[in-house]
């Protein structure tokens, strides 16, 4: 069997494929994962086979110019005013009103502008290659039509809570003129099938097909620091902000510096994990803090008693997997569904962004960690419903029972 894989150019986007483009090469299919051409040594480095399509696209650059002309950062900065300004702003103002789902949609004109970029190099590959299926990320649209063309099964791997679960709606506007390029006679953004990561209870209903797969972390090589292997004295705290942030240029909305500041009036240990750039940002360090820096995140959880985090993809499912308990403190919109997702999954609980901040601060964060026991029996009992999860090696057994 042959699979191809498909993702624009985003670590917390690709990271996720990987273990599944492992389990179908470990059972003896071959597979091959299309993305830009600068993303080819981000998946090489992974141990998969890369297909570099179309023409050079920084895709970071991108991303930023893309929401500066659409005023993104002004109105965010607005909002976070706004909502300092005005304890009533409920979570619907905060997002917007509306206008954060349509900054949204400017991101997902991004991603249709991707998958056009890389139209042609791939449907010249797989005319001559003939994948059996299709595998892709929510944002890797060109997947879907892909499949279409080849009238191949569509299989959409999630990362998370199922942000885009209804990106169908809106498919014909983004991808019509795409499909109608490369001859695929339909769109079917969701795919014929959702790979789901999330325990039942942590994600959407709706009407799609879902097959189980449990979220296995991957991140890039890691490699254990000595610190992790010495015995915890207190409760450990992990305080983390992913890296979207840093690279969209929005570190003026990174909560971490005051988290921390918060968790030095507490007897805990804290570690914080956050990318280079941002450890000048935190000034002077509590004594609780055993860590600053990068960190392998599904080690460090593993021996973790909670994490403080914005509410990113990869950061909340790893949790679920290590059965830690959340605070998420959200300023996107992905990231506020993910966190009202988490807080209805009793596991954690979650408090916008633009409120993270003083004396409210300061009180919601103590009652998390006075309420730390409740919500990690939860945290406990969601793992376990992860754990009884398919593995990714027992969905490709029955994608080789659906492609047959």
């Amino acid at each position: 069997m042959r699979v191809l894989f498909v993702t624009w150019a985003w670590g917390s986007h690709f990271n996720p494929l990987v273990p599944f483009g492992w389990a179908l090469r470990a059972a003896g299919h071959e597979v091959m994962v299309a993305s830009h051409p600068s993303f080819a040594p981000t998946i090489t480095a992974a141990g998969l086979p890369a297909l570099p399509a179309g023409r050079h696209v920084d895709l970071v650059e991108v991303l930023r110019d893309t929401l500066a002309k659409a005023g993104w950062y002004d109105k965010h900065r607005q909002e976070q005013r706004k909502a300092k300004a005005d304890k009533n702003w409920s979570d619907a103002q905060r997002l917007g009103s509306g206008a954060g789902m349509r900054r949204g949609l400017n991101v997902l004109r991004v991603a249709a502008d991707s998958a056009a970029a890389m139209a042609d190099d791939t449907v010249r590959f797989i005319d001559r290659w003939r994948p059996d299926a299709v595998v892709y990320e929510p944002f890797g649209f060109l997947g879907p039509l892909i499949a279409a063309r080849l009238d191949v099964p569509a299989l959409r791997l999630l990362w998370t809570v199922d942000f885009l679960h209804s990106v169908g709606d809106v498919e014909e506007e983004l991808l019509g003129e795409l499909a109608a390029r490369i001859g695929a006679p339909r769109i079917n953004a969701v795919g014929d099938l959702t790979l789901d990561p999330c325990p039942p209870r942590l994600q959407v209903v709706d009407d799609l097909e879902r097959q189980p797969m449990r979220y296995v972390p991957y991140n890039g090589p890691a490699v254990e620091p000595a610190w992790l292997r010495r015995p915890k004295r207190r409760r450990r705290i992990c305080v983390t902000w992913g890296t979207s942030i840093d690279g969209l240029a929005l570190n003026d909305g990174l909560l971490a510096p005051a988290v921390v500041r918060e968790l030095g009036k507490h007897d805990v240990e804290t570690v914080v994990a956050v990318v280079e750039s941002q450890r000048e940002l935190f000034g002077e360090l509590p004594e609780n803090v055993v860590n600053l820096g990068r960190v392998p995140l599904d080690q460090a959880l593993a021996d973790c008693d909670a994490i403080i985090h914005q509410g990113g993809g990869g950061t909340t499912m790893t949790a679920v997997k290590n059965g830690v308990p959340q605070f998420v403190l959200p300023i996107l919109p992905d990231t506020m569904f993910n966190a009202q997702h988490v807080a209805a999954s009793k596991a954690g609980t979650y408090l916008w962004g633009g409120d993270a901040w003083g004396e409210r601060l300061t009180h919601e964060l103590g009652q998390y960690l006075a309420d730390l026991d409740r919500y990690q029996e939860e945290a406990a009992q969601m793992r376990a419903e992860h754990l009884a999860m398919p593995s990714p090696a027992d969905v490709v057994s029955l994608l080789e029972k659906r492609v047959r």
